[in-house]
C-alpha cells in the first residue's frame, strides 16, 4: 500500500503543480513589463509547491491507514479473546460433568464413555458379589478391573466400550496383563462382536468373551431387579 499511496501523492504533486504554473503564466503575461525573474519564479514555486502538497496528501493516507489497520487488529484480539473465554468455558462444562451411579445405569449403554462404561461394570460386577478393583490408566495391560471371587482367585477383566470388532490384539495384550496382575481368568466385555481371529485366539488361551448382545441381556435383568 505504501508505493500505491507514494504515486497517488506524485500525481497530486503533478496536478497541483500544473494548475500553479497555469495561473502564474497567466497573471505574468496579463501584466506587462514584469521581468523574466517573475517567470522563473512562478516555475520553481510551482514545482515546490506541488512537491509540498503531494509529501502532505501521502503522509496523511499513510496515517489514516496505520490508524484504521491498528483498530482493526485491536477488534480481532478482543473477538479472539471472547471465544477463547467461551470455547474453554465450553470445554470445561463438559469435561468437569462426572454421572452419577444412578445416570449411569439409567443411561443407555452407548452413549456412556469409556471411564463410565468401566464403572457401570464395576456396579454390575459388585452386584454379583465380586470385590472389585479398578484399575485402568496408562499401564493397565489392557486391565480395567479386578474380580476377586468369595473362593478369592482373580479375574481380569477388560471392558471395551466399541462400535468395531473387538480383534486378537486385545486378547493377546489381555493374556499377558491376566499375568502381570496375578489373575487366574480373565474375560473381555463388550458392546460390539470379536473378530473371528480374537475368538479363535481366546478359545486357545482359555479366555472368556462376552459380546454386545449377551452383555445387554445380562444388563438388562439385572436393572429390571436392581433398586437404584
Amino acid at each position: 500500500m505504501a508505493r500505491t499511496y507514494y504515486a497517488e501523492g506524485r500525481q497530486a504533486a503533478y496536478v497541483l503543480r500544473g494548475l500553479f504554473i497555469i495561473v502564474g503564466l497567466t497573471i505574468y503575461f496579463k501584466i506587462p513589463g514584469l521581468h523574466w525573474g517573475y517567470l522563473f519564479g512562478i516555475l520553481l514555486g510551482s514545482v515546490i509547491i506541488g512537491e509540498i502538497f503531494g509529501s502532505m496528501w501521502t503522509r496523511k493516507q499513510r496515517q489514516k491507514k496505520k490508524s484504521k489497520v491498528a483498530g482493526t487488529k485491536k477488534t480481532g484480539r478482543s473477538r479472539t479473546a471472547s471465544t477463547n473465554n467461551g470455547v474453554s468455558k465450553a470445554k470445561g462444562k463438559i469435561t468437569s460433568k462426572k454421572l452419577t451411579d444412578a445416570q449411569i445405569l439409567q443411561a443407555n449403554v452407548d452413549t456412556l464413555s469409556g471411564t463410565d462404561f468401566e464403572r457401570l461394570m464395576e456396579l454390575y460386577y459388585t452386584d454379583q458379589g465380586y470385590s472389585v478393583q479398578r484399575v485402568g490408566g496408562s499401564g493397565d495391560h489392557e486391565v480395567d478391573l479386578i474380580l476377586k471371587g468369595k473362593e478369592g482367585y482373580k479375574i481380569a477383566v477388560q471392558c471395551k466400550r466399541w462400535k468395531r470388532d473387538v480383534g486378537n490384539d486385545i486378547v493377546l495384550r489381555l493374556k499377558a496383563g491376566k499375568q502381570v496382575h496375578g489373575c487366574y481368568d480373565a474375560w473381555i466385555v463388550t458392546t460390539s462382536n470379536f473378530t473371528k481371529a480374537a475368538k479363535e485366539a481366546a478359545d486357545r488361551l482359555n479366555i472368556k468373551l462376552i459380546n454386545g448382545v449377551a452383555l445387554a441381556d445380562r444388563l438388562k435383568r439385572w436393572k429390571k431387579n436392581r433398586v437404584i
